[in-house]
């Protein structure tokens, strides 16, 4: 808490005057779980605002994306060590000014369905749905099905439940207590590793405010990056994450996130050889996100 000069006077007129009043009782111990129970159904409402900038001999080009998407979650049965869920693309907007075909992928993506088992500690076991998925991206294209599923392999599915549930603490904290979660996913150019770090900042009136900090790690794959032209490869793949931070409001009577914000920003190299050469790109990328959980479809109601 920090000592403003009102608070520092009243506490000195305090010790002048009289005896302090008696402290107040400790808070009390919350656990940070998810209430998950069969026909349970919420929605999530995430705008997320990419700006990456890619350097290449000198050139610099500036790339920016908004994408709002609504996420339904209904679910499905509750068991021991798995909890079934069930997650249905509601919408799905994407703004990439100077690629108007973007929001054509949003718009085969709606209606699109998952679903995932979770055990105990809210990880991912099982994704089903991921193959019907492709063919609804693809549209009938083989050759666009293959590219997408090199680009959004299955973990990377996983990693949609998995973030939802992640803030789980596992046992009771009080205002202080940390804790963390490590979830690891495959994408287009290889492997990421992400680690969450959370600290319970405080609990009022059934809300815990939780702050978020993070590492990301990436490792590249043999198969190099997806979409690049036949005959170009990448030799050489250096990205990290320098900030990762974010925060969470967790109701804790209802057992639901209400809000959650994350910040984080990369920077790194790519050298991509073809014909004998070679060429850097420097990538710098900025990503803010803000997610909301109602129980009305925000699209409707």
């Amino acid at each position: 808490m920090r000592l403003t000069p009102a608070l520092a006077l009243a506490l000195g007129l305090g010790l002048l005057l009289g005896p302090a009043a008696p402290p107040a009782a400790a808070q009390e111990a919350v656990t940070v779980k998810w209430a998950l129970k069969e026909g349970d159904t919420f929605y999530a409402k995430s705008v997320q605002d990419m700006d990456m900038k890619m350097t290449v001999m000198g050139q610099t080009m500036d790339i920016k994306m908004e994408m709002t998407y609504v996420q339904k979650f209904r679910v499905a049965s509750v068991k021991p060590n798995a909890t079934t869920v069930e997650l249905t693309v509601v919408e799905m907007k994407m703004d990439v000014p100077g690629a108007p075909g973007a929001g054509a992928v949003g718009e085969r993506l709606k209606g699109a369905t998952f679903t995932a088992t979770l055990n105990d500690a809210r990880e991912v076991t099982k994704v089903e749905g991921y193959e019907k998925f492709l063919d609804k991206l693809a549209g009938g294209d083989d050759n666009l099905r293959k590219q997408m599923k090199a680009m959004f392999p299955e973990s990377t599915f996983s990693q949609m439940f998995s973030q939802t549930f992640a803030v789980e603490s596992g046992k009771p904290v009080k205002a202080g207590d940390t804790w963390t979660r490590t979830d690891k996913m495959s994408a287009g150019f290889g492997d990421v590793a992400i680690k969450q770090n959370f600290k319970l900042n405080s609990v009022a009136d059934g809300v815990a405010k939780i702050g978020l900090t993070g590492d990301v790690t990436f490792k590249a794959g043999e198969g190099g990056i997806p979409g690049l032209p036949p005959g170009v490869e990448v030799t050489k793949f250096d990205l990290k994450a320098d900030k990762f931070s974010g925060s969470v409001l967790f109701d804790t009577r209802a057992g639901r996130v209400k809000e959650a914000s994350q910040e984080m920003t990369m920077t790194g190299s790519i050298t991509v050889a073809a014909g004998g050469n070679k060429v850097d790109v420097m990538m710098d990328m900025k990503i803010k996100g803000k997610s909301t959980i109602t129980d009305k479809n925000p699209v409707k109601d």
